[in-house]
């Protein structure tokens, strides 16, 4: 179930006209980006599944977006330059989160791409119990300083970047548990 979730934000950020293509946006098992990522790169991974009902399924999904930027300026330029840009045409990691936050925050297309890919991924299924209610935005990381191991160089390397977790929760599934005889 968790992977329609993942393939419909997935989806839903490539298309959404910010610039976040498959090169720069994919599904990872954790918020590490590839070796050979761009400029930025934003993780998709799943976070914790619960379910809080005895007598029938009644789960919650949770997923986190971890954004990293490398930095190519001098560190002490940081502020102005990479988190609180003051140029509109240049998107800072600040703007970033903030889009990520408010796009995804109850966003029920999202949540419909879902359903319909629970549908191609489970043709055999008779019943297909979907989402009824979509993520909400929880919580960012302040943005930090990462080195060289954080892109998968040798930790002595110059590699620098700035990294943030943005974590969404409470994408609803219920389903009820049939009884087999």
């Amino acid at each position: 179930m968790i992977d329609s979730l993942l393939l419909a934000n997935q989806q839903a950020i490539h298309t959404a006209g910010q610039g976040y293509g498959p090169d720069s946006c994919r599904i990872m098992a954790d918020g590490y980006p590839p070796a050979a990522c761009g400029n930025v790169f934003l993780a998709i991974h799943q976070g914790s599944t619960t379910s809080l009902m005895d007598n029938a399924l009644d789960e919650y999904f949770a997923v986190t977006l971890t954004l990293t930027m490398r930095v190519s300026i001098p560190v002490d330029r940081v502020g102005d330059q990479l988190l609180a840009q003051r140029l509109a045409k240049n998107i800072g990691m600040n703007r970033r989160i903030n889009w990520l936050a408010t796009f995804l925050h109850m966003n029920w297309e999202v949540i419909g791409i879902a359903n319909n890919l629970l549908i191609e991924l489970f043709p055999e299924a008779d019943v297909i119990h979907g989402f009824a209610e979509p993520l909400r935005y929880r919580n960012s990381e302040l943005p930090s300083f990462v080195g060289g191991e954080w892109f998968a160089s040798a930790p002595e390397a110059e590699d620098v970047g700035l990294k943030a977790e943005i974590r969404f929760e409470d994408a609803r599934r219920l389903q009820a548990i049939e009884e087999y005889v």
